[in-house]
């Protein structure tokens, strides 16, 4: 397995790990790369950094680490647009 480190994204760490896997062709068996990401939140210790496995198949290794790195940068984007649990702000009624 090959591992890469991203550049923190939004204060976040990001680490891309690819493995090479054997796939079946009509000419024989192929050489194809997948893919997991793994995504640590700033500040919080406690929790476990979320690990996603993707079930695509990729022709080269740098395809599969950009769209390891791309997931990732959605992922983040999309767990600082909502609003944190417990703020009172989503509760809230206009009169």
């Amino acid at each position: 397995m090959s591992s890469q480190a991203s550049e923190p994204y939004r204060g976040c760490g990001i680490a891309v790990h690819v493995t090479v896997a054997k796939s079946h062709a009509l000419g024989g068996a192929c050489r194809r790369f997948r893919v997991s990401w793994t995504v640590s939140l700033p500040g919080d210790t406690q929790q476990k950094p979320a690990d996603f496995p993707e079930q695509f198949d990729f022709l080269t290794e740098q395809e599969a680490f950009r769209y390891g790195e791309n997931r990732a940068h959605t992922f983040i984007d999309s767990v600082l647009c909502v609003p944190a649990q417990g703020t009172g702000l989503q509760n809230r009624s206009h009169k």
